[in-house]
């Protein structure tokens, strides 16, 4: 081989192993219920957050995610963001971290950590969840609460969330 094709091809390679790094998911961050708002919402002011509270576990939870993959890829990254909240035990990050990898899930995840996962629950929306997943939260720029969405939810649910707090609304 010449070393023009040589260097083409050990070019190549590097490429190829720089995309797959940049492609596995980030590690997976604990958030205990005291630092929901401080940790997970406030840094995302300026822009429309939907925050995903799921399971490795839960059928519905994974089945939704391609859709909310999808909705988020037809919105600008400057506009909205989406976290994931994972709500497995402790001992299940490792199978929570595959699963986002293994998936291509672009987002960022924190996994819960409390004794008791009321404790979650109530810091998170203490009148409107009763913490079955999948449950998504929808905030508005501001960091205004704007939208519950409890269940499975397609495609154009999540995108239309996002437009209706993207213009403003309640």
């Amino acid at each position: 081989m010449r070393p023009a094709a040589r260097l083409l091809a050990f070019l190549a390679v590097a490429a190829l192993a720089a995309s797959a790094r940049t492609a596995a998911a980030e590690p997976v961050k604990l958030v205990k219920p005291e630092q929901y708002k401080a940790r997970i919402v406030a840094p995302k002011k300026g822009r429309v957050l939907l925050v995903n509270f799921w399971a490795t576990w839960c059928d519905p939870c994974r089945e939704e995610m391609p859709a909310l993959v999808a909705a988020a890829k037809k919105f600008p990254a400057k506009d909205v963001a989406v976290v994931l909240v994972s709500v497995d035990s402790l001992k299940a990050t490792p199978a929570v971290e595959k699963y986002l990898a293994k998936e291509k899930v672009p987002f960022v995840c924190w996994q819960a950590k409390s004794h008791d996962p009321q404790n979650f629950v109530d810091a998170v929306d203490k009148e409107g969840w009763s913490g079955a997943v999948p449950y998504t939260l929808v905030y508005s720029r501001a960091g205004a609460l704007v939208a519950k969405l409890a269940g499975p939810q397609s495609e154009q649910a999540f995108g239309d969330a996002v437009k209706k707090a993207l213009a403003g609304g309640t």
